[in-house]
């Protein structure tokens, strides 16, 4: 994009802001900092400040990067603006002008070094696999397959959240479904890029991943991830005409419909957690409800934050890499309110949720387990 275009997209959304306030009260890292530059409004305001020239320091547009791009701002904005891609927009030049923190270099490194935000050898991407008493022996990486499994760097590599990868490879296996995984040939979707401000470092990844989906001739696409689900409806449904791009969970719903995937009882009681960008972000708020139901003896208990008012797990965003401490703060408020309706487990569908949700219970709520929706059902089969 060019600068004049950057400039005018930008500077339309800035002048209708209203600066009413009401984006302060949903904003979980407002909540967590309380500085008016760290609210929605406050954001607007630093990239207007840099906009028109006036300087700025890396350390002020920090507050730009203190933001899970959760959309909560989006949904009460009277004026109605998309402040998601308003976000992505500002992060973008804020970038380009060397004013984004240092640590997103790191990940913009990893992944271009490696593969992956980690920093891993790549070519561990199935590492979790071989660990699996019951993997075939071809590790579930099959020459051509209907659907294609994309594994995500966190659930790759992030031993917390590993278990998703195989609860989800054993559910469609009872389905009898025909699934692939990459492997070592999966690379970074580019999702932690995107938000990072960097647009134009991810083209190499999605050629990649592209050419991998191509080569497994896969008519459907299944992420455990929301945010990787998210990064290819935005960046590579155009290049894959007619693949469907499914989130687990809108996945299993279908085959539990069909009878594909009988589920035992689970005589216990959760409370579930919309994940930002599976739900706001996404669109997918049935799909995961579904499934709880059709665990018999199961009990739901609802949160009064929720569906559209869903609360954030502090983790989107690139939030951990900016500041840790602030994503803890956020983690941890969700886990009360969480906890607050008496469910003993906490079920959300995402493993970046999975893994700040179950630190924050780890602080505020001990005797509160957090799973991912898929390792419940994979419970539910034994």
């Amino acid at each position: 994009m060019s600068d004049s275009t950057f400039f005018q997209g930008l500077d339309a959304e800035t002048t209708i802001c209203a600066h009413c306030g009401f984006c302060r009260a949903v904003c979980p890292t407002y909540a967590g900092v309380g500085w008016e530059s760290c609210s929605p409004r406050g954001r607007v305001h630093l990239t207007q400040l840099m906009l028109s020239g006036t300087p700025v320091s890396s350390e002020q547009m920090t507050r730009l990067f203190q933001c899970t791009v959760c959309s909560a701002c989006t949904q009460v904005c009277p004026t109605r603006i998309d402040l998601r891609q308003f976000w992505l927009a500002a992060r973008a030049e804020a970038t380009r002008r060397n004013l984004a923190p240092p640590g997103l270099g790191l990940a913009q490194a990893n992944v271009a070094n490696t593969g992956n935000v980690y920093g891993y050898p790549n070519d561990e991407r199935a590492g979790w696999a071989e660990y699996m008493d019951d993997a075939p022996a071809d590790l579930y990486q099959r020459e051509t397959a209907e659907v294609l499994y994309f594994v995500g760097c966190s659930t790759a590599f992030s031993p917390r959240v590993q278990p998703i990868a195989e609860s989800l490879v054993r559910l469609m296996s009872a389905a009898e479904v025909d699934f692939t995984i990459l492997g070592g040939d999966e690379v970074c979707c580019g999702f932690p890029l995107q938000v990072a401000g960097m647009p134009d470092r991810f083209h190499d990844v999605v050629e990649s991943n592209l050419a991998q989906v191509r080569a497994r001739e896969a008519s459907t696409i299944v992420f455990n991830c929301p945010a990787c689900r998210l990064m290819w409806q935005e960046e590579y449904a155009r290049h894959l005409p007619g693949v469907r791009m499914l989130h687990a969970t809108e996945l299993l719903a279908e085959l539990s419909a069909a009878g594909r995937l009988p589920l035992n009882e689970l005589n216990q009681t959760v409370t579930y957690h919309d994940p930002c960008d599976l739900a706001r972000n996404g669109g997918v708020y049935e799909a995961p409800r579904q499934l709880l139901a059709a665990i018999p003896g199961l009990k739901l208990i609802e949160a009064h934050e929720r569906r559209e008012r869903g609360m954030c797990c502090g983790g989107g965003g690139d939030m951990e890499m900016v500041d840790p401490a602030l994503s803890q703060r956020v983690a941890t408020t969700t886990v009360d309110k969480l906890a607050a309706t008496g469910a003993g487990t906490i079920i959300t569908a995402c493993p970046q949720c999975v893994r700040t949700l179950s630190r924050g219970a780890e602080r505020s709520a001990p005797g509160v387990a957090v799973l991912d929706i898929v390792e419940l059902l994979a419970r539910a089969l034994t």
